[in-house]
């Protein structure tokens, strides 16, 4: 087990990660999430949003959160650049600390130079999918810490609540979910979702979220998701070519589907489609029976949930975790810590 308390080993030219994916594979449950989604009605179907994130889909995400319009990044970056040490304080000194889908650590990089600058030895886990990102992200930061350890986990959410069962110790965790990730899960499963981590943490731990919310004009909104330089449709794109790899042949043509967004106010949520350009036939390799699509049929790709405080304050309750502190940019964004009984 990789601890705050014995981390010396840590410390090399090449920073360790750690293969914690279960036996079974995570591709096999892409694709049979791809499966039952192309098998719902017409304009009702979807493909699974794991897709968007291999190796270039991070990249291409990376060079979205750049772009002044994905506005989350920004002002997330506000309220950790003026709120670093705060959130440090209340990390205590031999703390474990795990970011789910850590991604590119720009923002991440500020809590842990806040660590470093409050001399607390401390390992920093970053949780992510792809392996390659994590050794370029992890490598970006190496040599920068003398008390903060870093280290890496290779594997999906559920692989880091399952490390994190078989692996207690009396260290004191944290956990940082960070970049409204949680938008990415629909409103009723987001609260579960926290309490699944609630599940396997003590009193002494906490949990870091991020939460975007609905108090922005809806073109803000919109433009984040459509920025002008088209990162955004270039990385959901990217989804098409990821769905062939998945499956080892080209079964969609990138010219059968363009790229459209959607503010769904009812919903507070942003939502991202694939628009079929014509009538075209999916047939997936197998026994499955084969999928036709109709021309201006759209396919749900994404989507991103907007929260106002009081379906904040819902999702506490359902995840039964209370809120400890809280930053926020003029009341548009939310850092949030929350700790169990």
């Amino acid at each position: 087990m990789l601890e705050a308390t014995s981390t010396q080993n840590l410390v090399s030219f090449q920073i360790p990660i750690v293969d914690i994916r279960t036996p079974s594979c995570l591709e096999e449950t892409i694709r049979k999430k791809v499966v039952s989604g192309l098998a719902r009605p017409y304009n009702k179907k979807s493909i699974p949003d794991l897709l968007l994130y291999n190796e270039t889909g991070l990249r291409l995400f990376e060079d979205l959160t750049y772009q002044p319009d994905y506005y989350l990044t920004g002002l997330e970056i506000e309220i950790l650049s003026k709120h670093s040490l705060k959130i440090a304080d209340s990390i205590p000194v031999g703390s474990l600390i795990m970011e789910l889908g850590a991604g590119a650590l720009r923002k991440t990089a500020l809590i842990l130079d806040a660590l470093e600058a409050q001399k607390k030895e401390v390992a920093y886990l970053a949780l992510d999918l792809d392996r390659p990102e994590l050794v370029r992200t992890l490598g970006q930061l190496n040599g920068k810490y003398t008390h903060v350890k870093l280290g890496g986990l290779w594997g999906t959410y559920d692989d880091g609540r399952r490390w994190l069962s078989e692996n207690t110790s009396d260290s004191p965790r944290t956990i940082l979910w960070l970049g409204s990730s949680i938008g990415n899960v629909k409103r009723d499963d987001a609260g579960d979702f926290i309490r699944s981590f609630g599940d396997v943490l003590s009193s002494k731990d906490r949990f870091v979220v991020a939460i975007d919310s609905r108090y922005h004009e809806v073109d803000t909104i919109c433009r984040a998701y459509n920025d002008r330089e088209g990162f955004a449709e270039r990385f959901c794109l990217n989804g098409i070519d990821s769905f062939n790899q998945l499956f080892g042949r080209a079964i969609i043509d990138i010219s059968c589907a363009k790229y459209r967004t959607v503010y769904n106010e009812v919903k507070g949520r942003h939502e991202v489609y694939y628009r079929c350009t014509h009538d075209f036939e999916i047939r997936l390799p197998g026994d499955y029976p084969p999928t036709f699509l109709y021309e201006g049929e759209l396919i749900l790709l994404a989507h991103s949930y907007k929260y106002a405080a009081v379906e904040r304050e819902s999702l506490w309750l359902r995840a039964g975790a209370r809120p400890e502190k809280e930053w926020m940019t003029d009341g548009s964004y939310t850092v949030t810590m929350l700790s169990w009984p």
